[in-house]
């Protein structure tokens, strides 16, 4: 729920909301009547890179801790 309160009006919370999967998937879906609307605005290409990025961490960590339980 707290991805729904991050609005990118400032820097940080801006970082913040680049970062998370849902805003990205806003961003992907999201049909732009404004662009520069946004005081941060970030590209498509940024948002497949955050997608890439948590299934790259998902995957890293889904192997370690199998391995380590493994072990």
């Amino acid at each position: 729920v707290l991805p729904l309160f991050i609005h990118d009006d400032s820097h940080l919370p801006a970082v913040i909301a680049h970062a998370l999967p849902f805003p990205a998937w806003n961003r992907l879906v999201a049909i732009p009547f404004n662009p520069v609307a946004s005081a941060y605005p970030w590209t498509a290409a940024g948002a497949w890179t955050v997608f890439a990025v948590w299934a790259f961490v998902a995957a890293i960590l889904a192997v370690a801790v199998v391995y380590r339980r493994d072990v």
